[in-house]
């Protein structure tokens, strides 16, 4: 039995997330290897469980409040891609894409990190 357009549409744009998440994933394990980033990284500062990713305190409304957005720059300090990000955060590619960029813009792995609550 043919598969119908939308069945197709639907393989087609998995299978761009699953590329985009692999493509994001692999620049950023090249780039940690060439600058070695991930000695900057501080230790003290842990990597947010999907638990604490969809705390109700990371959103006002549909926006990330200041928690949310450094849960969201901690998965980027983890290598996270747009895909893992979004899902765990329950954001859209694109808003994790643009925060992203505003990551990389702020230092990326040497950005200014906020020390939250999950720290303790």
């Amino acid at each position: 039995m043919p598969k119908t357009d939308t069945a197709i549409a639907a393989i087609l744009e998995s299978t761009r997330a699953e590329l985009h998440d692999h493509i994001d994933r692999t620049i950023d394990a090249l780039k940690a290897q060439l600058v070695d980033d991930a000695a900057a990284l501080p230790k003290t500062l842990k990597v947010p469980t999907l638990e604490q990713c969809r705390d109700p305190r990371n959103k006002d409304g549909a926006n990330l409040t200041e928690r949310g957005v450094e849960i969201l720059y901690r998965l980027f300090d983890d290598e996270a891609g747009y895909n893992r990000a979004s899902k765990a955060l329950e954001i859209t590619q694109t808003a994790a894409r643009n925060r992203k960029g505003l990551w990389v813009k702020k230092g990326g792995l040497n950005r200014e990190r906020m020390v939250l609550d999950i720290d303790a």
